[in-house]
């Protein structure tokens, strides 16, 4: 009976995960605002930024910070670049590495595409009353070192991102808020 209650539950985490990646998949374009508190051990107040985000199929996303100050990162393809004060600046191979991988953990959050990377995280998902919460402990030594857990709670009525929660190695915490979310209206 123990064998029987443990593969059931395995296989409704399996239909979930199906679930999400199927609404993922079907999404061409998305666009959203967010918010972004972080809380450090080393600050007495958490620091709260606002900003949009726009995704088009397969790999575009503009990804910017409007409040307390200016900034964002496009990704077309393989090409990263930020933008500051209105200038770009395309990223070189070192750098890049480095906001490619910020960008495919952002681009994964807002859109749940490749998400569910079993040789990346172990992965649980749950019933979290209106959302299915699915929580991810990387594998990844160099993930690891960012980040203790990752976790993603998507809406159950349209199985789409709502939050993402980071919980950095360190104890310091991540939370990105998505709201007014656009799917599927004027793709490029």
């Amino acid at each position: 009976m123990i064998l029987t209650s443990i593969f059931s539950f395995a296989q409704t985490q399996e239909e979930v995960m199906n679930k999400l990646t199927q609404a993922a998949a079907s999404m061409q374009c998305m666009s959203c605002r967010f918010t972004q508190q972080k809380t450090m051990a080393m600050l007495a107040e958490p620091t709260v930024s606002e900003g949009l985000m726009s995704y088009n199929s397969p790999d575009k996303m503009r990804w910017e910070y409007t409040s307390p100050y200016s900034f964002a990162l496009l990704v077309d393809g393989d090409k990263i670049a930020k933008m500051t004060n209105g200038n770009e600046e395309e990223l070189d191979a070192k750098s890049g590495r480095m906001y490619q991988g910020i960008t495919n953990i952002i681009m994964s959050s807002a859109t749940g595409k490749n998400l569910f990377d079993k040789s990346m995280f172990d992965v649980d998902i749950q019933d979290d009353g209106e959302f299915w919460k699915a929580e991810m402990q990387p594998k990844k030594h160099n993930m690891k070192r960012m980040f203790s857990m990752l976790t993603f709670y998507f809406g159950k009525d349209d199985n789409i991102i709502n939050k993402v929660v980071m919980s950095g190695a360190g104890g310091d915490v991540t939370t990105i808020q998505f709201y007014d979310m656009k799917i599927n209206e004027l793709c490029d």
